[in-house]
């Protein structure tokens, strides 16, 4: 199979390889990206644990929360270049959709509700008009919880919404940090039982891989892949990860130095590439 110098390109800016494995494992997984990343790591390649790969676009998110902190929402608009991606004007009207975004439960509702007289809708197609690009409605995703953070990071490309148990002991500075910290840290999960079962296996047939060319017993081996895959429930789930501000401390027991029955709930990283 021939594979195109821009998909070369992509894999080599997702994964930092070189051009020429790049290229060979684009081929040997017939030019998917989810498979050809497996194929790296199989070899022992250290390669940062990616889970999407859609079509790059542009665009930029923005999330909001209501006046008592129990629910939030993320809006994601796309447009056709980077440049207007990170314009005032592009900005300024996804802040406006943003907090307009919190009257309604879901993406058709926001969409065909009105705002001065006018379908949300029919606003993103004036503003087509005005910017000349092609704008769209991408993301919209809504949490709610006894306590919701948001954390947009300053790129507008990755916006997080945090929902914990309770807002007694903690303020929205130490929830701020920990929405942070997700943005930042990008967890599979809350805690190991949030991992899919699939992710699990998936990353056992890559230890494996890795373990079973080292010349060792395989009682040894088997000891060696334990411990790789309880490492990495620990490095992928939120409440086991390092804190990133003190990677003394897990964000665990950061939590526990101001509420310890406080629990996150639900959490949601949204990102546009």
């Amino acid at each position: 199979m021939k594979v195109s110098a821009n998909q070369i390109k992509k894999l080599r800016e997702l994964t930092g390889i070189g051009i020429m494995d790049c290229k060979d494992a684009l081929i040997k997984s017939n030019g998917n990206f989810d498979k050809a990343i497996n194929f790296l790591r199989k070899k022992g390649e250290n390669i940062a644990i990616q889970r999407s790969f859609l079509d790059v676009k542009e665009g930029a998110l923005y999330s909001s929360i209501n006046d008592d902190e129990t629910f939030g929402v993320t809006i994601g608009l796309s447009c056709e270049t980077d440049f207007l991606s990170k314009s005032k004007c592009f900005l300024d009207f996804l802040s406006m959709l943003s907090k307009i975004s919190l009257r309604h439960n879901n993406k058709k509702k926001f969409l065909s509700s009105y705002y001065h007289g006018k379908k949300i809708q029919d606003l993103i197609i004036e503003k087509m008009g005005v910017v000349g690009e092609k704008i769209e409605l991408k993301i919209f995703e809504r949490i709610e919880s006894p306590f919701v953070t948001n954390y947009i990071h300053n790129n507008y490309k990755i916006a997080t919404l945090v929902g914990f148990s309770s807002h007694d002991g903690i303020n929205s500075t130490i929830a701020k940090n920990i929405a942070m910290h997700i943005a930042a840290m990008n967890p599979i999960a809350i805690d190991e039982k949030g991992i899919p079962d699939s992710i699990i296996e998936k990353e056992k047939e890559i230890i494996f891989h890795q373990v079973e060319k080292e010349n060792k017993p395989n009682n040894v081996k088997e000891k060696i892949i334990l411990g790789k895959i309880r490492k990495f429930i620990l490095d992928n789930t939120l409440i086991n990860q390092k804190y990133i501000k003190d990677n003394k401390i897990t964000i665990q027991e950061y939590m526990n130095k101001f509420n310890k029955n406080l629990k996150i709930n639900i959490y949601n990283r949204i990102t546009f590439p």
